[in-house]
Order: C-alpha cells, then structure tokens, then sequence
C-alpha cells in the first residue's frame, strides 16, 4: 500500500526504536483484526511490519489471515484498512515521540 508522504520531522531514532515501533505497529493491527473478526474463524494470522529509515521512513506491512469458515467479511478490504490503520497509528506515534 502507499500512501502520500507526510512531512513530519522525525524523532532521532535508532534500530533498537525502529525495532519496538514495528513490533507496536504489528500488535495494533492484530489488535485492529481481532476487534473486526471473530477469533473463532481464525485459523492462521501472520503479520509483519518492516520500518526503514533512510530520506523518509517507509512502512512494509505484509498481512495473511486465513479463516476456518466465512464470516461473511472481505478480507481484502479489512486487511487494506488495517493496514491504513497501522500507517496511522504510526504516524501518531511519532509525532509523540517527537514532541517527548
């Protein structure tokens, strides 16, 4: 997914911060899923958050959901909005940081 670049200034970070901000951002799409699916029908849920720092900071979100019945959902929209979400999400957080 891509989204328009906004300029926020970033925080000083460094690997071990761009570590725990992908770990943060792949628990609040987990936590976004579960909230929209039941836990029920999921029989596999994979999830991975890549942050890059160079010029900018690109976000590498890879979701699977694998559901054991139909809920009647569309996963493709649900996994684009999580993933809208976890972009978000993350850049609220910098902000935070930032302004700490």
């Amino acid at each position: 997914m891509s989204r328009e670049p906004v300029d926020i200034g970033l925080p000083d970070l460094d690997e071990e911060d761009i570590e725990c901000l992908a770990e943060e951002c792949e628990a609040e799409i987990s936590t976004y899923i579960l909230r929209e699916v039941p836990k029920k029908s999921i029989e596999e849920m994979s999830i991975s958050c890549t942050i890059e720092l160079g010029r900018e900071l690109d976000l590498d979100v890879h979701l699977d959901l694998v559901q054991g019945y139909d809920t009647g959902l569309d996963l493709d929209k649900l996994l684009h909005d999580a993933t809208v979400h976890a972009a978000g999400w993350l850049e609220k957080r910098l902000r935070e940081l930032k302004s700490d």
